[in-house]
């Protein structure tokens, strides 16, 4: 084998070889760099054994980072900033970028260090690899900057504790930059026996320069009091934009860059690997629109592609479909192994807020086949939240009992709810059966006890509602029938909780799913429609609405016959949408007709029947007859507290439109009595921000109004436009009613104070 080697050492030897001169002059250059060499060496190691400070060479660090060019971190300006004032100044504290994988931490990190290094600070990189490797790394680092190798020798002999000699001298050294990149393993960064944040170990905030830690462990008790904790978030679609613009320069628009930006969540680590893919020599799909276009169907082979060495940390880091099961082994390691299955079952959920009321230990009981104890649940939802891979969303503005202060929900990032879901389908496959019926189990038992909670279950309603729609694609776990009465009682709760909005969503799958598998003309088909009217009339579309009721209400009285009692609600739907575009006569004449049939047909105490008769006497109002009106109304309020009792929804009605219809009669002050009393009633049954509660706020300034309280009527009109905008929107009709009447009340109290 020796033999070879010189064989081949000899064949390959330079011309020049043969020349003995110019083989001499060789050697004696060679000899005065060594020479010199040596004398800088030795001059070095004396420097650091006299205590000086770090060696002109040190500026880049013993430990390189990852080189990035700093114009292409886009999105991050405040991080930057923050990490740039505490460089600049620590002040007796440490930086951690913390998110979950996948998010950008190395990237800014090595930005903040390009920037370092061109201001002259002395930058140390390193790579979180084990316990065993961080102390040599940290000496690496102190003797760059200066640490005298007898103060290493001391402390490793056991003269000195060894992290707190060389804190001692980072707390002596200025201008250096440490990162520990990629430390999520906490607690094996600390002594045995303590954490991190007792600052006993390698990470301290003491030094004179900044340390900056990388980690998918976001938990503010693991990095303790001094910790400067930045939260990534995924990028904007703006940002996000020009990071695939940057990757490729020819993928397309900005417009189109933005577009799959979103669609990719704003998640770095995507957006390199479309970008990456664009460019592709061999790649089918050249630019944004149609890498967009593919995701569709091509999931899998885009961003969720696996990679020959899934289980290598390093490259699972660098890979979309396995960087997020890299927190998921450290959670196993950590004795969480509840948190893989239960990330793998919330991401079978729709993307929205999971509300917290259907995550279970009966949930994941059925999804892994065994029992589940709430302990183990609260820890798993815990490990999934400090690793990043679940949120808790911010409080909605408008939005009443979402975020954190309703405290009932958790998120996924799109892409990780995606990619995890993927992960299921594709390498748990006998166990998916199990877990779409833990899922379809969990929605139906909610929305059984959302109907039994009455007011306290709003909330939740609210968050079930983008979810439930998932009833309708598992056929063969539950029947379509089924499926729909599901939606249409969450749809009944949410109306009662005024979210209109989320309402019609409902009743649009529920009505869509009729006609598609039944048909226009069937019974059902009917009720679903007569449902999405209402839900358009509440929403204010009263010409939509009117519409399908007159349509609905010929094709029952042809397929049902003119007093079935479908028919007679189509008709008092229709009479209601008329009396709220001001055609009062016709509604009039309708709801006489209904009021009648109902009251043969189904009796006088019947709640249809109530209705009717509210409505008949708001239409006697609406028509100047407000005596005949006062009459009916007070019968209705009489009979709807015996029937009903005092807090019904329909007895609140008929109590503000009593007072309505006094102060029409002329008598304000009473008007506002009443008013009042319906207004305490409602903000305590139903809340203050209900539509129904706004109406009594909006009736009450009205009548304050009419006394001449002008200023009183309008401060509560101000209170009243603020939520009927938050609640209904803008252009509702309620809202531009409200907004009109507080100018009118502005007007009047401007010439009140002019004339004084």
């Amino acid at each position: 084998m020796l033999g070879t080697v010189a064989e081949r050492a000899g064949a390959v030897a330079p011309a020049w070889a043969d020349r003995p001169w110019v083989v001499w002059t060789v050697f004696g250059v060679l000899g005065v760099l060594s020479a010199g060499l040596a004398s800088a060496s030795r001059w070095m190691d004396g420097a650091a054994e006299n205590g000086g400070g770090p060696a002109s060479s040190a500026r880049t660090g013993s430990l390189h980072p990852p080189h990035v060019v700093l114009q292409r971190v886009r999105g991050r300006d405040q991080e930057i900033s923050r990490l740039r004032a505490l460089l600049k100044k620590p002040d007796g504290r440490f930086a951690v970028l913390c998110a979950a994988g996948g998010m950008g931490k190395t990237t800014l990190a090595a930005a903040l260090a390009e920037y370092a290094r061109r201001d002259g600070y002395a930058v140390f990189w390193i790579r979180w690899r084990g316990p065993e490797s961080l102390s040599d790394d940290f000496i690496q680092a102190a003797v760059g900057c200066g640490m005298p190798r007898s103060a290493i020798g001391a402390a490793q002999s056991g003269n000195d504790n060894l992290p707190d000699a060389v804190w001692r001298h980072f707390s002596r050294t200025k201008k250096w930059l440490l990162v520990v990149d990629n430390a999520d393993e906490a607690e094996q960064i600390s002594p045995e026996g303590e954490g991190v944040a007792d600052y006993r170990g390698w990470i301290r905030p003491y030094g004179r320069g900044l340390l900056l830690v990388t980690s998918r462990d976001t938990a503010p008790a693991t990095w303790g009091h001094a910790a400067d904790l930045i939260r990534l978030q995924p990028l904007p679609a703006a940002a996000g934009g020009k990071v695939l613009l940057d990757s490729a320069p020819d993928g397309g628009t900005l417009v189109e860059a933005e577009t799959l930006s979103s669609r990719l969540g704003g998640l770095p680590l995507a957006l390199q690997a479309a970008g990456r893919y664009v460019t592709g020599s061999t790649s089918r799909h050249r630019d944004f629109a149609a890498y967009q276009t593919a995701l569709e169907e091509e999931l899998t082979a885009l961003v969720g592609a696996d990679n020959p060495r899934p289980t290598d940390p390093n490259v699972a880091r660098s890979t979309v479909r396995r960087t997020w099961e890299v927190s998921l082994d450290q959670l196993d390691r950590e004795g969480v192994p509840l948190a893989r299955p239960l990330l793998r079952q919330l991401s079978l959920f729709a993307e929205a807020p999971v509300p917290l009321a259907f995550i279970t230990p009966e949930l994941l009981t059925t999804a892994v086949g065994r029992p589940v104890g709430q302990a183990a649940l609260d820890q798993a939802l815990t490990g999934l939240e400090r690793y990043g891979l679940l949120g808790v969303p911010a409080e909605e503005p408008g939005v009443p009992g979402t975020g954190p202060r309703a405290g009932s929900s958790v998120t996924l990032h799109p892409l990780v709810r995606e990619i995890t879901a993927l992960s299921l389908t594709t390498d748990e496959t006998d166990r998916l059966h199990s877990y779409e019926q833990a899922m379809i189990d969990a929605l139906r038992s909610e929305v059984t006890n959302l109907r039994a909670a009455g007011v306290a279950g709003w909330t939740t309603a609210r968050l079930l509602a983008p979810h439930l729609s998932l009833l309708l694609d598992h056929p063969a776990l539950v029947p379509s029938e089924d499926a729909c009465a599901a939606l249409n009682t969450l749809a009944d709760v949410l109306g009662d909780a005024g979210s209109y909005a989320l309402q019609i969503s409902l009743r649009q799958t529920v009505l869509a799913h009729r006609v598609e598998l039944l048909g226009d003309q069937h019974p059902d088909t009917f009720t679903a429609r007569n449902h999405f009217a209402n839900s358009l009339h509440s929403l204010g579309r009263y010409e939509q609405s009117e519409g399908i009721h007159r349509q609905n209400l010929a094709d029952r009285i042809r397929v049902l016959g003119p007093e079935h009692p479908d028919s007679l609600t189509s008709r008092n739907n229709v009479g209601y949408v008329l009396q709220l575009r001001g055609q009062y006569a016709e509604a009039a004449s309708l709801h006489s007709m209904v009021l009648a049939d109902r009251t043969r047909l189904l009796g006088a105490d019947h709640l249809l029947t109530l209705t009717s008769r509210d409505n008949l006497a708001k239409s006697f109002d609406q028509l100047g007859d407000h005596t005949a009106a006062a009459t009916l109304h007070t019968q209705n309020i009489a009979e709807c507290t015996r029937v009903l009792g005092p807090d019904h929804p329909l007895t609140f009605t008929s109590r503000d439109n009593l007072a309505a219809t006094v102060n029409h009669q002329g008598d304000p002050g009473r008007a506002a009595e009443l008013h009042r009393t319906v207004f305490a009633d409602r903000s305590r049954a139903l809340g203050p921000d209900h539509p129904h509660t706004l109406t009594s706020g909006n009736n009450l300034a009205d009548a304050l109004h009419q006394m001449g309280e002008h200023a009183q009527a309008a401060e509560l009109l101000e209170q009243t436009l603020s939520g009927r905008v938050r609640i209904l929107g803008a252009d509702h009709p309620d809202s531009l009613a409200t907004r009109s009447q507080l100018a009118v009340c502005r007007s009047e109290t401007g010439r009140r104070q002019r004339r004084r």
